[in-house]
Protein backbone atom coordinates (compact mmCIF):
# COMPACT_ATOMS: atom_id res chain seq x y z
CA UNK A 1 0.00 0.00 0.00
CA UNK A 2 2.89 2.63 0.77
CA UNK A 3 4.72 1.18 -2.08
CA UNK A 4 1.89 2.39 -4.32
CA UNK A 5 1.43 5.81 -2.34
CA UNK A 6 5.20 6.51 -3.03
CA UNK A 7 5.01 5.51 -6.51
CA UNK A 8 1.88 8.05 -7.06
CA UNK A 9 3.43 10.68 -5.22
CA UNK A 10 6.68 10.02 -7.53
CA UNK A 11 4.56 10.04 -10.26
CA UNK A 12 2.72 13.21 -9.62
CA UNK A 13 6.16 15.06 -9.19
CA UNK A 14 7.56 14.08 -12.13
CA UNK A 15 4.35 15.43 -13.70
CA UNK A 16 4.93 18.93 -11.94
CA UNK A 17 8.31 18.99 -13.07
CA UNK A 18 7.26 18.16 -16.73
CA UNK A 19 4.17 20.48 -17.05
CA UNK A 20 5.39 23.38 -14.50
CA UNK A 21 9.33 23.42 -14.21
CA UNK A 22 10.57 22.09 -17.77
CA UNK A 23 8.70 24.72 -19.81
CA UNK A 24 10.31 27.71 -17.72
CA UNK A 25 13.77 26.40 -17.51
CA UNK A 26 14.27 25.46 -21.36
CA UNK A 27 12.54 27.79 -22.96
CA UNK A 28 15.45 29.96 -25.01
CA UNK A 29 13.52 29.97 -28.26
CA UNK A 30 10.32 31.31 -26.55
CA UNK A 31 12.28 33.90 -25.34
CA UNK A 32 13.43 34.94 -28.28
CA UNK A 33 10.40 34.70 -30.06
CA UNK A 34 8.01 36.58 -27.61
CA UNK A 35 10.50 38.48 -25.37
CA UNK A 36 10.10 42.44 -26.30
CA UNK A 37 13.63 43.15 -24.68
CA UNK A 38 15.33 40.71 -27.08
CA UNK A 39 13.58 41.94 -29.98
CA UNK A 40 14.04 45.53 -29.70
CA UNK A 41 17.79 44.57 -28.80
CA UNK A 42 18.16 42.47 -31.84
CA UNK A 43 15.86 45.59 -33.76
CA UNK A 44 18.38 47.91 -31.90
CA UNK A 45 21.63 47.03 -32.95
CA UNK A 46 20.49 44.90 -36.27
CA UNK A 47 17.57 47.23 -37.71
CA UNK A 48 18.26 51.05 -37.74
CA UNK A 49 16.24 52.28 -40.03
CA UNK A 50 18.82 55.06 -41.41
CA UNK A 51 21.07 51.66 -42.24
CA UNK A 52 18.26 49.88 -44.35
CA UNK A 53 16.85 50.36 -47.59
CA UNK A 54 12.77 50.38 -48.45
CA UNK A 55 12.35 46.47 -48.22
CA UNK A 56 14.16 43.83 -45.96
CA UNK A 57 14.61 40.19 -46.10
CA UNK A 58 13.62 38.02 -43.12
CA UNK A 59 10.88 35.38 -42.14
CA UNK A 60 8.03 36.40 -39.95
CA UNK A 61 8.95 34.15 -37.50
CA UNK A 62 11.16 31.48 -37.09
CA UNK A 63 9.52 29.99 -33.84
CA UNK A 64 7.27 27.53 -35.47
CA UNK A 65 9.56 25.71 -37.18
CA UNK A 66 9.70 22.25 -35.95
CA UNK A 67 10.96 18.85 -36.00
CA UNK A 68 8.44 16.14 -38.35
CA UNK A 69 8.13 14.59 -34.47
CA UNK A 70 6.50 18.08 -33.08
CA UNK A 71 4.26 17.96 -36.49
CA UNK A 72 2.71 14.60 -35.72
CA UNK A 73 1.30 15.54 -32.90
CA UNK A 74 1.17 19.61 -33.12
CA UNK A 75 0.04 19.57 -36.98
CA UNK A 76 2.04 21.29 -40.17
CA UNK A 77 -0.37 24.14 -40.14
CA UNK A 78 1.22 26.94 -41.81
CA UNK A 79 4.68 26.39 -40.02
CA UNK A 80 6.48 26.71 -43.93
CA UNK A 81 4.52 30.31 -44.74
CA UNK A 82 5.67 31.43 -41.34
CA UNK A 83 9.34 30.84 -41.41
CA UNK A 84 10.38 31.34 -45.20
CA UNK A 85 12.33 34.51 -45.44
CA UNK A 86 10.54 36.93 -47.68
CA UNK A 87 10.70 40.74 -48.77
CA UNK A 88 8.51 43.20 -46.58
CA UNK A 89 9.04 46.84 -47.12
CA UNK A 90 10.15 48.85 -44.23
CA UNK A 91 7.54 51.14 -42.67
CA UNK A 92 8.81 54.70 -41.97
CA UNK A 93 6.63 56.74 -40.15
CA UNK A 94 7.66 59.68 -40.62
CA UNK A 95 6.68 58.85 -44.79
CA UNK A 96 3.05 56.88 -44.02
CA UNK A 97 0.47 58.77 -45.60
CA UNK A 98 2.42 61.99 -44.95
CA UNK A 99 3.96 61.02 -41.61
CA UNK A 100 2.18 58.95 -38.39
CA UNK A 101 1.78 59.70 -35.16
CA UNK A 102 1.60 57.61 -32.24
CA UNK A 103 -1.27 57.86 -30.09
CA UNK A 104 -1.53 54.78 -27.75
CA UNK A 105 -1.17 50.99 -27.28
CA UNK A 106 -4.10 48.88 -28.41
CA UNK A 107 -4.73 45.48 -29.31
CA UNK A 108 -6.69 42.10 -28.26
CA UNK A 109 -5.82 39.84 -25.41
CA UNK A 110 -3.30 37.89 -28.26
CA UNK A 111 -2.46 40.80 -30.51
CA UNK A 112 0.49 43.30 -29.85
CA UNK A 113 -1.00 46.85 -31.49
CA UNK A 114 -0.49 50.73 -31.50
CA UNK A 115 -2.89 53.32 -32.31
CA UNK A 116 -1.81 55.75 -34.77
CA UNK A 117 -2.89 58.82 -36.97
CA UNK A 118 -1.99 60.07 -40.24
CA UNK A 119 -1.10 63.52 -41.13
CA UNK A 120 -4.21 64.25 -41.96
CA UNK A 121 -5.96 63.13 -38.96
CA UNK A 122 -7.26 59.57 -40.53
CA UNK A 123 -6.86 56.69 -37.67
CA UNK A 124 -4.68 53.42 -38.39
CA UNK A 125 -3.68 50.53 -36.47
CA UNK A 126 -0.56 48.86 -36.91
CA UNK A 127 -0.80 45.25 -35.09
CA UNK A 128 1.80 42.65 -34.61
CA UNK A 129 1.28 40.22 -37.37
CA UNK A 130 2.39 37.11 -34.94
CA UNK A 131 0.20 36.36 -32.21
CA UNK A 132 0.75 35.19 -28.52
CA UNK A 133 -2.25 32.89 -27.74
CA UNK A 134 -1.13 31.67 -24.69
CA UNK A 135 -2.66 34.93 -23.20
CA UNK A 136 -6.10 32.98 -24.11
CA UNK A 137 -5.26 30.29 -20.80
CA UNK A 138 -6.26 31.55 -17.50
CA UNK A 139 -2.68 33.22 -15.25
CA UNK A 140 -1.31 29.41 -13.61
CA UNK A 141 -1.42 28.03 -17.18
CA UNK A 142 0.74 30.67 -18.80
CA UNK A 143 3.68 28.90 -16.29
CA UNK A 144 2.73 25.54 -17.80
CA UNK A 145 3.41 23.09 -20.37
CA UNK A 146 0.01 25.05 -22.02
CA UNK A 147 1.78 27.99 -23.15
CA UNK A 148 4.40 26.79 -25.63
CA UNK A 149 1.89 24.44 -27.25
CA UNK A 150 -0.94 27.46 -27.37
CA UNK A 151 1.82 29.71 -28.65
CA UNK A 152 2.54 27.35 -31.64
CA UNK A 153 -1.08 26.60 -33.02
CA UNK A 154 -0.83 29.95 -33.89
CA UNK A 155 0.96 28.14 -36.94
CA UNK A 156 -2.32 27.70 -38.03
CA UNK A 157 -3.19 31.08 -39.16
CA UNK A 158 -2.38 31.95 -42.54
CA UNK A 159 -0.23 35.35 -41.62
CA UNK A 160 -1.63 36.66 -45.08
CA UNK A 161 -5.00 36.23 -44.93
CA UNK A 162 -6.30 39.69 -44.05
CA UNK A 163 -4.60 41.04 -47.34
CA UNK A 164 -6.11 38.14 -49.47
CA UNK A 165 -9.87 38.73 -48.55
CA UNK A 166 -9.30 42.37 -49.08
CA UNK A 167 -9.03 42.12 -52.93
CA UNK A 168 -12.02 39.37 -52.44
CA UNK A 169 -13.79 41.82 -50.40
CA UNK A 170 -13.31 44.75 -53.23
CA UNK A 171 -14.36 42.56 -56.26
CA UNK A 172 -17.83 41.67 -54.22
CA UNK A 173 -18.93 45.69 -53.47
CA UNK A 174 -17.98 45.26 -49.63
CA UNK A 175 -17.13 47.46 -47.23
CA UNK A 176 -13.45 46.39 -45.69
CA UNK A 177 -10.45 47.94 -44.58
CA UNK A 178 -6.93 47.53 -46.73
CA UNK A 179 -4.33 45.74 -44.81
CA UNK A 180 -0.81 45.93 -45.69
CA UNK A 181 2.16 44.11 -44.47
CA UNK A 182 5.26 45.85 -43.35
CA UNK A 183 8.56 45.27 -41.28
CA UNK A 184 8.94 47.96 -38.37
CA UNK A 185 12.94 49.17 -37.93
CA UNK A 186 14.07 51.54 -35.06
CA UNK A 187 14.30 54.78 -34.91
CA UNK A 188 15.08 56.47 -31.34
CA UNK A 189 12.87 59.22 -32.35
CA UNK A 190 10.00 57.24 -32.51
CA UNK A 191 7.96 56.67 -29.03
CA UNK A 192 9.38 54.15 -26.58
CA UNK A 193 6.13 52.16 -26.25
CA UNK A 194 6.00 51.79 -30.03
CA UNK A 195 9.61 50.71 -29.88
CA UNK A 196 9.31 48.43 -27.21
CA UNK A 197 6.13 46.30 -28.49
CA UNK A 198 6.52 46.63 -32.45
CA UNK A 199 10.53 47.45 -33.34
CA UNK A 200 11.57 44.18 -35.31
CA UNK A 201 8.01 42.64 -35.86
CA UNK A 202 6.35 41.96 -38.94
CA UNK A 203 2.95 43.74 -39.18
CA UNK A 204 -0.15 44.61 -40.65
CA UNK A 205 -1.52 47.97 -41.04
CA UNK A 206 -4.71 48.73 -41.85
CA UNK A 207 -7.53 51.76 -41.51
CA UNK A 208 -9.07 51.86 -37.93
CA UNK A 209 -12.65 52.49 -38.68
CA UNK A 210 -14.22 55.36 -36.83
CA UNK A 211 -15.16 58.36 -36.49
CA UNK A 212 -12.04 60.18 -38.27
CA UNK A 213 -13.20 58.36 -41.29
CA UNK A 214 -16.57 60.22 -41.43
CA UNK A 215 -17.74 61.81 -45.11
CA UNK A 216 -14.65 59.34 -46.85
CA UNK A 217 -14.83 57.64 -49.82
CA UNK A 218 -12.90 54.38 -48.06
CA UNK A 219 -16.26 53.83 -45.97
CA UNK A 220 -18.86 55.10 -48.67
CA UNK A 221 -18.49 58.35 -47.20
CA UNK A 222 -20.32 57.22 -43.73
CA UNK A 223 -22.20 59.41 -41.36
CA UNK A 224 -21.28 57.94 -38.89
CA UNK A 225 -19.36 54.79 -37.79
CA UNK A 226 -20.08 52.69 -34.89
CA UNK A 227 -19.94 49.24 -33.05
CA UNK A 228 -22.21 46.79 -33.31
CA UNK A 229 -23.50 47.31 -29.63
CA UNK A 230 -24.35 51.06 -31.04
CA UNK A 231 -25.42 50.36 -34.32
CA UNK A 232 -28.14 47.36 -32.31
CA UNK A 233 -28.91 50.22 -30.30
CA UNK A 234 -30.14 52.10 -33.07
CA UNK A 235 -31.60 49.68 -34.89
CA UNK A 236 -33.52 48.41 -32.10
CA UNK A 237 -34.73 52.21 -31.94
CA UNK A 238 -35.79 52.25 -35.43
CA UNK A 239 -33.15 55.46 -36.02
CA UNK A 240 -31.03 52.77 -38.87
CA UNK A 241 -32.02 49.48 -40.94
CA UNK A 242 -29.92 47.31 -41.47
CA UNK A 243 -28.80 46.22 -45.23
CA UNK A 244 -29.22 42.45 -44.29
CA UNK A 245 -28.48 41.62 -47.74
CA UNK A 246 -25.02 43.08 -47.41
CA UNK A 247 -24.71 41.28 -44.06
CA UNK A 248 -25.34 38.14 -45.51
CA UNK A 249 -23.21 38.16 -48.32
CA UNK A 250 -20.87 39.48 -45.79
CA UNK A 251 -21.45 35.88 -43.65
CA UNK A 252 -20.97 33.72 -46.88
CA UNK A 253 -17.74 35.10 -47.51
CA UNK A 254 -16.50 34.49 -44.21
CA UNK A 255 -17.61 30.52 -44.34
CA UNK A 256 -15.95 30.86 -48.52
CA UNK A 257 -12.24 31.78 -46.81
CA UNK A 258 -13.38 29.61 -43.61
CA UNK A 259 -12.98 32.72 -41.44
CA UNK A 260 -14.91 31.22 -38.37
CA UNK A 261 -14.63 33.92 -35.91
CA UNK A 262 -16.80 36.63 -36.71
CA UNK A 263 -18.63 37.50 -33.21
CA UNK A 264 -19.93 40.84 -32.74
CA UNK A 265 -16.70 42.67 -31.98
CA UNK A 266 -15.12 41.95 -35.53
CA UNK A 267 -17.07 44.35 -37.26
CA UNK A 268 -18.04 48.01 -37.24
CA UNK A 269 -21.09 49.15 -39.00
CA UNK A 270 -20.77 52.49 -41.50
CA UNK A 271 -24.41 54.64 -41.32
CA UNK A 272 -25.22 55.75 -44.84
CA UNK A 273 -28.07 58.28 -46.20
CA UNK A 274 -29.76 55.95 -48.89
CA UNK A 275 -33.03 57.04 -50.82
CA UNK A 276 -35.13 54.57 -48.59
CA UNK A 277 -33.63 55.63 -45.76
CA UNK A 278 -30.94 55.42 -43.14
CA UNK A 279 -28.80 52.13 -43.65
CA UNK A 280 -26.40 50.23 -41.67
CA UNK A 281 -23.73 48.54 -43.44
CA UNK A 282 -20.97 45.87 -42.29
CA UNK A 283 -17.33 46.70 -42.73
CA UNK A 284 -15.57 43.49 -41.34
CA UNK A 285 -12.51 43.67 -39.53
CA UNK A 286 -9.89 41.29 -38.09
CA UNK A 287 -9.50 38.56 -40.83
CA UNK A 288 -6.78 37.33 -38.40
CA UNK A 289 -8.99 33.53 -39.14
CA UNK A 290 -9.21 33.71 -42.67
CA UNK A 291 -7.99 30.42 -44.55
CA UNK A 292 -7.50 28.58 -41.43
CA UNK A 293 -5.72 25.19 -41.05
CA UNK A 294 -5.99 23.40 -38.01
CA UNK A 295 -7.48 19.54 -38.85
CA UNK A 296 -3.53 18.31 -39.26
CA UNK A 297 -1.45 16.64 -35.96
CA UNK A 298 -3.23 14.30 -33.38
CA UNK A 299 -3.99 16.65 -30.40
CA UNK A 300 -5.75 19.48 -33.08
CA UNK A 301 -7.86 15.88 -33.53
CA UNK A 302 -8.79 16.13 -30.11
CA UNK A 303 -9.50 19.76 -29.71
CA UNK A 304 -11.85 19.25 -32.63
CA UNK A 305 -13.72 16.55 -31.11
CA UNK A 306 -14.45 18.96 -28.08
CA UNK A 307 -14.95 22.32 -29.98
CA UNK A 308 -15.42 22.04 -33.74
CA UNK A 309 -15.64 25.99 -33.82
CA UNK A 310 -12.39 25.33 -35.33
CA UNK A 311 -12.73 24.83 -39.02
CA UNK A 312 -10.15 24.65 -41.98
CA UNK A 313 -10.18 25.88 -45.28
CA UNK A 314 -10.44 22.71 -47.10
CA UNK A 315 -12.15 21.95 -50.58
CA UNK A 316 -15.11 20.89 -48.49
CA UNK A 317 -17.19 22.71 -45.88
CA UNK A 318 -16.31 20.03 -43.11
CA UNK A 319 -18.90 21.75 -40.54
CA UNK A 320 -21.01 24.47 -41.41
CA UNK A 321 -22.03 24.43 -37.73
CA UNK A 322 -18.84 25.20 -36.84
CA UNK A 323 -18.21 28.32 -39.12
CA UNK A 324 -21.74 29.57 -37.06
CA UNK A 325 -20.79 28.65 -33.83
CA UNK A 326 -19.10 32.31 -32.83
CA UNK A 327 -21.25 34.54 -34.65
CA UNK A 328 -24.83 33.02 -34.64
CA UNK A 329 -26.19 35.36 -31.92
CA UNK A 330 -25.62 38.16 -34.30
CA UNK A 331 -26.90 35.91 -37.35
CA UNK A 332 -30.22 35.17 -35.84
CA UNK A 333 -30.41 38.38 -34.96
CA UNK A 334 -30.06 40.18 -38.49
CA UNK A 335 -30.73 37.19 -40.48
CA UNK A 336 -33.99 35.38 -38.63
CA UNK A 337 -36.38 37.20 -41.24
CA UNK A 338 -34.05 36.54 -44.60
CA UNK A 339 -35.93 33.82 -46.40
CA UNK A 340 -34.02 30.98 -48.13
CA UNK A 341 -34.39 32.59 -51.91
CA UNK A 342 -32.05 35.68 -50.39
CA UNK A 343 -29.42 33.06 -48.84
CA UNK A 344 -29.31 31.65 -52.47
CA UNK A 345 -29.18 34.32 -54.12
CA UNK A 346 -26.52 35.80 -52.89
CA UNK A 347 -24.62 32.72 -52.99
CA UNK A 348 -24.68 33.08 -56.46
CA UNK A 349 -24.06 36.61 -56.79
CA UNK A 350 -20.47 35.56 -55.14
CA UNK A 351 -19.94 32.64 -57.73
CA UNK A 352 -20.67 34.95 -60.36
CA UNK A 353 -18.61 37.80 -59.26
CA UNK A 354 -15.59 36.25 -58.30
CA UNK A 355 -14.21 35.13 -61.31
CA UNK A 356 -11.04 33.20 -62.33
CA UNK A 357 -9.22 36.32 -63.15
CA UNK A 358 -10.37 38.34 -59.91
CA UNK A 359 -9.62 35.01 -57.91
CA UNK A 360 -5.99 34.45 -59.64
CA UNK A 361 -5.00 38.26 -58.80
CA UNK A 362 -6.22 37.94 -54.86
CA UNK A 363 -4.08 35.12 -54.63
CA UNK A 364 -0.98 36.85 -56.35
CA UNK A 365 -0.59 39.26 -53.02
CA UNK A 366 1.07 36.01 -51.78
CA UNK A 367 5.08 36.76 -52.06
CA UNK A 368 7.01 34.61 -54.66
CA UNK A 369 8.51 32.25 -52.45
CA UNK A 370 5.05 31.82 -50.27
CA UNK A 371 3.03 31.71 -53.86
CA UNK A 372 5.45 28.50 -55.15
CA UNK A 373 4.52 26.52 -52.47
CA UNK A 374 0.58 27.52 -51.58
CA UNK A 375 -0.82 29.79 -54.41
CA UNK A 376 -2.17 27.41 -57.05
CA UNK A 377 -3.26 25.02 -54.10
CA UNK A 378 -5.07 27.56 -52.19
CA UNK A 379 -6.41 28.77 -55.56
CA UNK A 380 -7.87 25.13 -56.54
CA UNK A 381 -9.45 24.92 -52.81
CA UNK A 382 -11.38 27.98 -53.31
CA UNK A 383 -12.19 27.52 -56.59
CA UNK A 384 -13.60 24.33 -54.91
CA UNK A 385 -15.28 25.60 -52.02
CA UNK A 386 -16.66 28.67 -54.64
CA UNK A 387 -18.23 25.81 -56.50
CA UNK A 388 -20.36 24.27 -53.46
CA UNK A 389 -21.40 28.11 -51.96
CA UNK A 390 -25.15 27.42 -53.14
CA UNK A 391 -25.02 24.28 -50.99
CA UNK A 392 -23.47 26.15 -47.75
CA UNK A 393 -26.14 29.00 -48.12
CA UNK A 394 -28.92 26.39 -47.85
CA UNK A 395 -27.34 24.30 -45.02
CA UNK A 396 -26.41 27.73 -43.70
CA UNK A 397 -29.87 28.85 -43.62
CA UNK A 398 -31.62 25.24 -42.19
CA UNK A 399 -28.92 25.61 -39.46
CA UNK A 400 -29.75 29.35 -38.72
CA UNK A 401 -33.75 28.71 -38.51
CA UNK A 402 -33.71 25.53 -37.03
CA UNK A 403 -34.73 24.22 -33.00
CA UNK A 404 -31.60 23.51 -32.11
Amino acid sequence: MRKGIRGFALFIIILLIVVFIVPNVFNSREEKAFSNEARLEQARESYQLHRLGDSITTSISDFYDRSKFAETFLGIHYRKMWHTPISLPVLDLAKFEGGLTYQKLGGGQQTTSADVNSKSGLAYTIRSVNKDQSKALPPIMQYSLARPMFRDQASALNPFGAIITAQLENALGLLHTSPKMYFVPYDSTWHNDFLIHLSGRAVIIEEEPGDEWINKPTFETAYKIVDTDEMIAAWQQSSINIDKQNYLKCRLFDMLVSDWDRHSGQWAWAFIKTKTGNMAKPIPMDRDMAFYKFDDGILNHLALAINHKFQSYNPEYDDVSGLMKNSKELDLKILSSVSQDDFLYQARQIKEQLTPTIISKAFSVYPEEIYAEYGQKHIEIFNQRLKNIEVLAESFYQLLNSDD
